[in-house]
């Protein structure tokens, strides 16, 4: 039963809204009040209609001990896994901490969701389980995901495969980390501002950032709804295609979706050509310009790319998109006033047909309450700005972001068509980042602070490890480095 509101809770939270209740209208707000909540104890009990969930096993796992994870990639070992077999049988699957499981702590790389166990499977988990694959791990982020850097998590940075001075890249980096160990074969992450591609370019794995909608996004904490995407890592193009096809397709439960026509992905990539003739590649001449800050380093190697798919037949051609250059703005209005948003209301929002976290309200609202002196400065700075812009612009940022991307839509579309159809591009391409990984800082006095706090059993010395004891490394797989293009 939902505590009453007094006469003086009545005014207090009056004030807040900025108007005030005369005296002679406190008794009837106390009756409107009384009436109003009496009709909500009937949701304040358990989930009247719970989701069901799948009857596998479920074993929530540990967080790795001392050299079982040189690359800080694993936030969670763990094993679920249903007695069905398809298309990803044999393969065992790492989600991004924010890619909820029943049963398994799910803590987004943040300090503020500690003790959270989700109490249903996200619409991913169920399609990987069904289609007979194994969950083994949940892996290292950003916190929040409000950072492409790879070093913002409570956990301490990522490391990079290659370069263990330097990370792997995020918000995704544990999962395109992760794709080095040999128990690991594929990974799910998440994208909003490049969030997969970025620790897939500096990691030298696949990263697939599919179009928005194609995957459904319920039960992972996201950043806003119009810009959440779920998809594939791995190693090889036929793994990730086996992947997609497990998870892409309409759920009702994602409001996020509109229609998803069915692809074979699995024959695509096994059906495909060894050449690239016949494909236009349209090279975004902005995406290199100085206003975007791409590095020489990061240019060139692209370039070598596009030599590269020259060589397998492809067609290059250099389009001018100018509008290209105003995405930066929109997207950080979106995710920092969406982001304020979902955070301040219990990490669901409002106003959307589909299926909600309940059990996710209370653990966030009193994580920020606890220890929101424990946030990264990234997801700080964001709370900062959200809270400025709302106070005042109100929406007026938002919706000019929202509206923007009409253009930029159009903008893309009418280059791709270069005006004629007969010159048509195939795919646009630029720069997955901007930026060559950055090199790790202060590293092992937060990872130890994190790994004790959630096990229990971690102490400082055990868990800041030295990664050139490469004696205590479990076996790694070698790369070759790839080039990645969006």
């Amino acid at each position: 039963m939902l505590q009453r509101l007094e006469v003086e809770g009545l005014k207090h939270f009056a004030r807040a809204q900025g108007f005030s209740i005369a005296p002679g209208e406190r008794a009837q707000f106390k009756i409107l009040s009384d009436t109003l909540i009496d009709g909500l104890d009937t949701l304040d009990a358990p989930e009247a209609a719970p989701v069901p969930i799948l009857e596998v096993l479920r074993d929530p796992g540990r967080p790795p001990g001392p050299g079982e994870d040189p690359y800080n990639a694993i936030v969670r070992w763990c094993q679920v896994k249903a007695d069905t077999s398809g298309i990803l049988s044999g393969k065992r699957v790492s989600l991004k901490d924010s890619v909820g499981v029943a049963g398994v702590p799910l803590t987004c790389g943040s300090r503020v969701l500690s003790g959270f166990v989700p109490a249903s499977d996200s619409v991913v988990v169920e399609r990987v389980l069904l289609a007979g694959g194994e969950i083994v791990a949940l892996t290292n982020m950003d916190d929040f995901a409000l950072s492409a850097g790879g070093e913002s998590s409570f956990y301490g940075p990522t490391l990079n495969p290659f370069d263990s001075s330097r990370t792997a890249g995020g918000s995704s980096g544990g999962a395109a980390a992760a794709l080095h160990y040999d128990g690991i074969d594929l990974s799910i992450g998440c994208d909003q501002g490049g969030s997969i591609r970025v620790p897939a370019a500096w990691c030298g794995v696949i990263g697939l950032k599919p179009t928005y909608g194609l995957v459904p996004y319920t039960g992972i904490i996201g950043i806003d709804q119009t810009i959440d995407h779920a998809g594939p890592m791995g190693r090889s193009s036929p793994d990730v295609a086996a992947l997609l096809q497990a998870i892409a397709g309409k759920d009702e439960s994602d409001p996020r979706q509109r229609e998803v026509p069915a692809r074979d992905y699995v024959g695509a990539v096994a059906h495909a050509p060894d050449t690239l003739a016949g494909i236009t590649l349209g090279v975004v001449t902005e995406a290199f310009s100085e206003e975007t800050g791409v590095q020489p380093a990061v240019a060139a190697s692209v370039e070598d790319a596009l030599d590269r798919l020259a060589g397998l037949g492809a067609k290059i051609t250099r389009i001018s998109i100018p509008e290209h250059l105003r995405a930066g703005g929109g997207s950080f209005a979106t995710a920092i006033q969406g982001m304020t948003n979902l955070l301040q209301s219990g990490g669901n929002g409002f106003g959307w047909m589909g299926r909600y976290w309940a059990d996710l309200p209370t653990s966030l609202s009193r994580g920020l309450r606890d220890h929101a002196d424990d946030l990264s400065a990234q997801v700080k700075i964001y709370l900062i700005l959200g809270a400025w812009l709302q106070r005042e612009y109100s929406g007026t940022f938002y919706a000019k972001a929202q509206n923007i991307r009409s253009v930029l839509a159009a903008a893309y579309d009418r280059a791709g068509r270069n005006r004629r159809a007969s010159h048509a591009d195939d795919a646009r391409r630029c720069p997955h980042t901007r930026v060559e990984s950055p090199a790790c800082r202060a590293r092992t006095a937060r990872l130890g602070r994190a790994r004790q706090y959630d096990s229990g059993r971690y102490d400082r010395a055990s868990s800041a490890y030295d990664p050139g004891r490469r004696d205590r490394w479990p076996t790694c797989r070698s790369h070759a480095r790839r080039t990645a293009l969006c």
